[in-house]
Parts: C-alpha cells; structure tokens; sequence
C-alpha cells in the first residue's frame, strides 16, 4: 500500500496579539522557529477514489508534447495551452488563463538555482483571492459569477520518489487550523510584486494526508486551492516531504506547476 510516516511542518498557533505572519520581506530563518514538525501518516492514493469533489484532488493521466521543461518559452508557450486546454474541458469552466510557473530542482536548490520541494503545510491562497484578481478581471474584460483556482502538479525526474508531493483531504480540515499569512513578491522577485494572501495551517490531529508513489512524467496532481463559491472555503492544503523508507541514492526530484484560474460567467 506504500503507507509511510513522515514529518510535516505546520505553523504554531498564533499567541494572543502577534501580528500577521509574512513571507518574502526578509530572508526565511532556515531553522523555521515558529513551526513545529509532527509525524503523520502518509497514505498511497493510488487505487483510490478521490476526485476534486470529494477530497479536493485527483490524479491525471496527461502526456505533455514539451521537451524541456526547464525552458520557459517552451513552456509559456506549450504547456500553458496544453494545460488550459485540458482543465477548460475537464471542469467546464467558460475561461482558463494561466499567469505563471514554477520549475523545481532539489539538486539546484541549496544554490538557489531553482526552488525545491516546498516543505511547509499550506495552500495556495485564502477566501481574499478574489480581490486580489479583481484588477486582472477588469484588465481582461471578464466578469464570471464563479472563480476557481486549481494547482497542477507534474514531477518529470527519473525515478519518481525523492522529495514526494502529499495533499491532505480537505474533508479533514476545519477553519480552526488555517493561518492567513501574507506572501510578497508572488510572481517576480521585485519589491513591487504581488502580494497574495495564503493560508499556512497549525496542526489538527484530524488531517488526512495522502500522495501517490512513484509519479512519472505522464501525470499530473491537479488539486483545488481557491473557489469563490465554497462557503466555507476549506482548501486542499499540500506539502513536500521526505520519505524515510528510501535509503538508496534516488534522481533528484524535478517537477513544475501551474496554476490554472478558471471563470464560469
């Protein structure tokens, strides 16, 4: 089944009076004092049914015609349609734009080359997203009566299994637990990048995380982050993680994500 205990870092709780966390200002203390690492259990969801109705995610079968994923005209080009092509059938949404991507490399990431695998329970964005679209909206002429955002997550390395990708059923997330948290520059790294809001989370004893084993390049994790419709809006909440159980060298892991915003007139 490829069950697997592994550790998860959340955000601590608030105290009383501490102002908002924030991300992109100032340089991330490596040492991440103001989270705490839990061991949970991580489920393999292969032969599961979970779709992005149920637990907020599913897995995709989908060959990409990109050659090098690392080159972002190619990409721009390429995978931005492939993708909008594909969730604009899938979820039947009038319009999908996708605005940008993030190319993965653990073996470039202590040089700062390129990010790697994200560590850290969260979600993409809060119940707030829809203002900060609000400008792109009237730029694009659009006026939908629903707005949904969905991450789609793709690992294109050799082996499949450092640095795996977990989702935690959004059945079993509350309110209590999430954490907004400002993250600045978004997209771009100058000082006048967007600001978006996410949610980290604090630990809930009741989360359910889940991932599947050994992804290869023809397929894609495609989980919800944003839906200005749910109410209460409880996200796919997603981390990396380190999987004990492999003890030989394994291929770095490499992966790129976009994010798919969907409007329904």
């Amino acid at each position: 089944m490829n069950n697997l205990k592994a550790d998860f870092n959340y955000r601590k709780p608030l105290k009383p009076n501490e102002e908002k966390p924030s991300f992109g200002l100032t340089e991330g203390d490596p040492n991440m004092p103001n989270h705490k690492s839990f061991s949970k259990v991580v489920r393999s969801a292969r032969g599961l049914k979970f779709n992005l109705e149920n637990g907020g995610f599913e897995l995709i079968d989908h060959k990409s015609a990109v050659k090098d994923f690392y080159n972002d005209d190619e990409v721009v080009d390429l995978y931005y349609k492939e993708m909008s092509r594909f969730v604009k059938e899938k979820v039947k949404a009038d319009s999908v734009y996708i605005f940008s991507h993030i190319t993965r490399n653990e073996a470039q990431a202590d040089s700062g080359e390129r990010k790697g695998g994200h560590r850290l329970v969260h979600n993409d964005f809060t119940t707030n997203f829809g203002k900060t679209l609000d400008p792109f909206i009237k730029e694009m002429g659009e006026s939908p009566q629903r707005i949904v955002v969905f991450n789609l997550w793709r690992r294109f390395d050799k082996d499949g299994l450092d640095t795996p990708f977990a989702v935690c059923d959004k059945r079993t997330v509350s309110e209590n637990e999430l954490i907004p948290t400002d993250l600045y520059n978004y997209i771009g790294d100058e000082p006048q990048g967007l600001t978006v809001e996410i949610y980290q989370s604090a630990h809930n004893e009741d989360h359910e995380w889940y991932f599947y084993p050994k992804m290869n390049r023809d397929e894609v994790l495609m989980f919800k982050t944003y839906d200005s419709l749910d109410i209460p809006f409880l996200p796919t909440l997603h981390s990396a993680f380190d999987d004990p159980s492999i003890k030989k060298k394994t291929s770095p892991r490499e992966s790129i994500e976009v994010r798919a915003v969907c409007f329904y007139n």
